[in-house]
């Protein structure tokens, strides 16, 4: 190549690089930037993602708040709803306190009497005395097993999920409504030789006691051995244990139906019911891995059927229970 050739090339070369030089600056130190950095949209989507994530925390935080929040409404409205049912009970459960403490009291003050005004007992008085003393041990006892039927229901603080004995439970839960069965209902209950189910006493007991309180308000009052309550446990599913809880009473009428275990929901006047007793009824049982149905016929009765796991110690095998019936 020609020294003048290579003078060309040279000059042509100078020229590309002046008009780079000038379009380059033409493009503004934003887009300089983004030539020189190609990185920067890195950043940028980084800045993003960091913002984006502290949202996401900030709103699960808010979330799991609004969770803990609703778990202990809700364990207070089973409280509450439990108390309502002490609340119904209220006035039965002082008269079957009172029964028991008014011949205790009256035991002791004739036994008062008699020590007081004899010094020296016959066999006859002292045969009295001592039945005197086991009546008033009786009664003391009565009030005990009251008493600790009160407390079992009325524990605010769950115990746990376990094996709990339905008969024992179902029975306690009677005694509970027996004062608003009397006069309206005789009373069949029918739960032994079935297993432990999965549950909680307290719990288990609200529900039953919810479910014959509304038995026995469903008949009207005057005629109870013309009506009756009948509540009958027996194999159900496979690894279940189902109750019915029957009444006839006036039975519920089919655009209700639906709604029956709705919260709020009720028929009754108002002052008398608050809605909650269904509702919270289903809301332990399914909690239990159960169900709760309803059947019922406007003038005939209701029914309502209770399905509880076996305790998972107690699961038998279907040939197994098949020997139960």
């Amino acid at each position: 190549m020609t020294l003048r050739a290579k003078v060309g090339r040279l000059a042509a070369m100078t020229r590309r690089r002046g008009m780079l030089r000038q379009a380059f600056e033409r493009l503004g130190p934003k887009s300089r930037c983004a030539v020189e950095t190609p990185c920067a949209d890195n950043r940028l989507l980084e800045e993003t993602v960091r913002e984006r994530t502290a949202a996401l925390e900030a709103a699960n935080a808010k979330l799991s708040s609004s969770l803990e929040q609703l778990h202990a409404t809700q364990t207070q409205l089973l409280f509450a709803d439990r108390l309502i049912a002490l609340g119904r009970i209220a006035a039965g459960v002082g008269h079957e306190i009172n029964n028991p403490l008014a011949f205790i009291l009256s035991n002791l003050e004739y036994i008062h009497q008699e020590l007081q005004q004899k010094e020296r007992l016959s066999e006859q008085d002292r045969q009295e005395i001592l039945e005197a003393l086991a009546e008033t041990r009786d009664g003391a006892e009565r009030i005990r097993l009251i008493v600790r039927d009160l407390q079992t229901l009325s524990r605010a603080e769950d115990v746990g999920s376990g094996p709990a004995e339905l008969a024992a439970v179902v029975r306690t839960a009677a005694k509970m409504a027996m004062h608003e069965l009397r006069h309206r209902a005789r009373l069949v209950v029918e739960c032994d030789g079935v297993p432990p189910v999965q549950g909680n006493g307290s719990r288990l007991g609200q529900v039953f006691l919810n479910l014959l309180l509304n038995a026995a308000q469903s008949i009207s009052p005057g005629n109870a051995e013309g009506n009756e309550v009948r509540v009958v446990a027996r194999p159900g599913e496979p690894g279940h244990v189902l109750v019915e809880v029957r009444d006839t009473g006036c039975g519920i009428a089919p655009e209700h139906r639906e709604r029956i275990f709705d919260p709020f929901f009720t028929t009754k006047p108002l002052g008398v019911g608050t809605g909650l007793g269904l509702a919270v009824c289903h809301g332990i049982v399914t909690s239990l891995g159960g169900t709760l149905t309803m059947e019922s016929t406007p003038g005939r009765g209701s029914v309502f059927r209770v399905s509880l796991p076996v305790a998972g110690a107690f699961v038998q095998s279907p040939r197994s229970q098949a020997d139960w019936t």
